[in-house]
């Protein structure tokens, strides 16, 4: 069956679009990334200060960067930490995590961040400043890594995705 020009147009549409929808997942994970290490950073600054209950210091990280989703989650914990108060830090993360999935986190990231809000949730203030030090070196390699996927891997979707859509059209056509 033969398609002709417009058969051959929208099927290089088609793969365009998908290889822009590969791009923008790898792009999600580099900005995903990119917050989680925002905020760790400012969590830990404000962890060597002392001043603020873990409710409120979630909160406030989270305020930081509204737009963030990782930063959604810290919100949601916060609150319900202040609504039961005996609820763990972990299992409020948890929740928090059924409640705003984030497609672009990966296995190894969700790790992380559990074993982070775990350790978060014991301690000192200076083992929890330690935990969320601990839990920023582990993103960084993971930040770089996303950065570079993003780069080069986010360009060749672009082009193969144009370049399947090109074939498939001229094979209809």
């Amino acid at each position: 069956m033969r398609l002709g020009m417009a058969g051959a147009v929208i099927c290089t549409l088609a793969g365009t679009a998908v290889g822009g929808m590969l791009r923008e997942r790898k792009y999600a994970r580099l900005r995903l990334l990119e917050g989680e290490a925002e905020i760790l950073a400012r969590m830990r600054l404000m962890l060597m200060e002392e001043r603020l209950s873990m409710p409120r210091l979630l909160e406030e990280c989270a305020r930081a960067a509204p737009d963030n989703l990782f930063a959604k989650r810290l919100m949601r914990v916060g609150q319900l930490l202040e609504k039961q108060p005996l609820l763990s830090l972990e299992n409020a993360y948890g929740e928090a995590c059924r409640l705003y999935p984030l497609t672009a986190e990966k296995k190894e990231d969700r790790f992380v961040m559990h074993h982070f809000f775990r350790q978060l949730g014991r301690g000192t203030a200076a083992m929890r400043e330690q935990a969320a030090a601990s839990a920023l070196r582990k993103v960084k390699p993971a930040l770089e890594s996303a950065e570079e996927a993003a780069k080069t891997g986010g360009k060749l979707s672009m082009q193969l995705g144009l370049l399947l859509g090109l074939v498939v059209g001229i094979a209809l056509w």
